[in-house]
Formats: C-alpha cells, sequence, structure tokens
C-alpha cells in the first residue's frame, strides 16, 4: 500500500517584543492552504529559495511555488514531503 505524501504551506507570523518594540518573522508549516501566507511573485521566490537552502535534504520535502486560490495575483509556498521508506526491507 502506497503512503501519502505529507502537503503543508508556509505561513509566517510578525512576533513583537513588547519591552524593546523589536520584530522578528517566524515562519511555520500550516496545513491548509487558506491558513498560509500569500506572497507575491518575487516574494515568493525569495522565500522559497530561505526554505530551499535550510531545509537538509533528509527532510525529503519538494518545496514549490502555486498561485493562491483565494487571491488573485498572489501565491503561496506548498511543501510536499515524501514517506520516509520502509525500514528493514519491507514494503509501504
Amino acid at each position: 500500500m502506497a503512503r501519502e505524501k505529507n502537503v503543508f504551506w508556509i505561513g509566517g507570523n510578525v512576533l513583537f517584543d513588547l519591552n524593546t518594540g523589536a520584530t522578528s518573522e517566524v515562519l511555520l508549516f500550516v496545513y491548509r492552504e487558506e491558513d498560509a501566507s500569500t506572497f507575491t511573485i518575487m516574494s515568493a521566490k525569495a522565500y522559497l529559495q530561505f526554505v530551499s537552502q535550510r531545509t537538509p535534504k533528509t527532510a525529503r520535502i519538494n518545496w514549490s511555488i502555486e498561485a493562491a486560490s483565494k487571491r488573485r495575483d498572489f501565491f503561496v509556498i506548498r511543501g510536499e514531503q515524501e514517506p520516509e521508506p520502509p525500514s528493514g526491507g519491507q514494503s509501504g
């Protein structure tokens, strides 16, 4: 039996330090496209490069940019993670 891929999108949050006012951006995996952050094509390409470079190869994640289904002219970043191969020579 074939195992399904793990599919997710990138969502971003901005955190504010109430003492200093400093901000930091945190990228998260979300499991529904409607929860994903939407980007212009230029920003999507930059974020795609960012997550592609920082994802370990052992994670087996294939990243892509797709048109956002609910926002015309905006894009989302989608990840598909290949299932782990079965251990001990067993088939999935």
